[in-house]
């Protein structure tokens, strides 16, 4: 997705932010695909904060670096947004509107009818269905003061900011040019990063739901840090998105078949041994996710997003 905020060019580089570090990857595209260059820096703390930037000018100085280093200055880039102020519904349309009258439509209506989280927000939409002869539409949405920061921070460190996406597609959409998604099915991605774990379904190769879930931490009887407890609560919590998705939203209609689990955790085991044990789903691990490089090497899982991300058509 594009947020309508950027021009189409051809040749970018693709970058991912999370709280603690910038990913880099550079793709050949070739059939099959070839990941060119990968990098990775690290963040101190305090610079970016539950997907926003706190420290602008500490994390230009880092990206202006980054961009001497890894060679990619003037150069197109495809960049994230985090997930953690995206917001992803569906919207019954009350009128009877061509797809080409959509995008005005709920310009028009959100804040009047469609109430956000947010003010001015930056969208996308796509058309997903129809409910009562009524068009069903898909809306992801972001702040558009948080989207234009990162635009900023990218043109000030002398690159040329593209389009924007969210972990969730980019993973998706890296799953499914491996032949691994099925458009009949219902598939959850579970998204692992150190504080934040996001599920996200879909069907008929369109996301339908997402819910960004943050882990805690929770004391023993004696103080200490329980090893497992505040992961419990966020697994559970994913359960309970998946009893909402099939249940709630779809009257027990649906079933979500496979899950894939991707990302980076110190307790990554841990939680694909809970998930094993807790979802009657068939469960897609990272050996059947592989990608590789220009020497025929494995690519460390935590660049996936940024693979995803290079496979987005502009």
């Amino acid at each position: 997705m594009a947020f309508r905020l950027f021009s189409k060019v051809n040749k970018t580089a693709n970058l991912i932010f999370t709280d603690y570090a910038i990913r880099f990857v550079e793709m050949k595209q070739t059939s099959p695909m070839i990941v060119q260059q990968y990098e990775e820096r690290i963040l101190p703390s305090g610079l970016i904060e539950k997907g926003s930037i706190i420290d602008y000018e500490g994390l230009l100085e880092i990206v202006e670096n980054c961009v001497t280093d890894w060679k990619i200055k003037n150069r197109p880039v495809r960049f994230n947004v985090q997930d953690d102020y995206i917001t992803v519904r569906t919207e019954t349309l009350t009128e009877d509107l061509e797809d080409d009258e959509i995008e005005s439509y709920l310009f028009l209506q959100i804040g009047k009818t469609i109430h956000l989280p947010f003010e001015d927000p930056v969208f996308d939409s796509v058309v997903v269905g129809e409910k009562d002869g009524k068009k069903e539409v898909l809306l992801i949405a972001a702040p558009e003061e948080e989207v234009r920061q990162y635009q900023n921070l990218l043109e000030d460190a002398k690159l040329k900011p593209i389009a924007a996406d969210i972990d969730a597609l980019c993973l998706y959409r890296l799953f499914t040019l491996k032949n691994l998604t099925n458009p009949k099915e219902h598939e959850m991605v579970l998204h692992i990063k150190k504080r934040t774990l996001t599920a996200s379904i879909y069907n008929d190769h369109q996301l339908a739901f997402m819910k960004p879930i943050f882990f805690g931490e929770k004391e023993t009887v004696d103080g200490q840090i329980s090893e497992g407890a505040f992961l419990e609560d966020a697994l559970n919590e994913c359960q309970n998105v998946v009893n909402f998705y099939e249940n709630s939203l779809h009257k027990g209609q649906v079933h979500i078949e496979k899950i894939f689990i991707s990302g980076e955790h110190e307790r990554r085991t841990f939680i694909e041994d809970y998930i094993e044990k807790s979802f009657e789903m068939k469960i897609i691990k990272q050996d059947e996710m592989v990608v590789k490089d220009k020497d025929g090497r494995a690519v460390p899982e935590i660049y996936h997003p940024a693979v995803g991300l290079g496979l987005k058509e502009v």
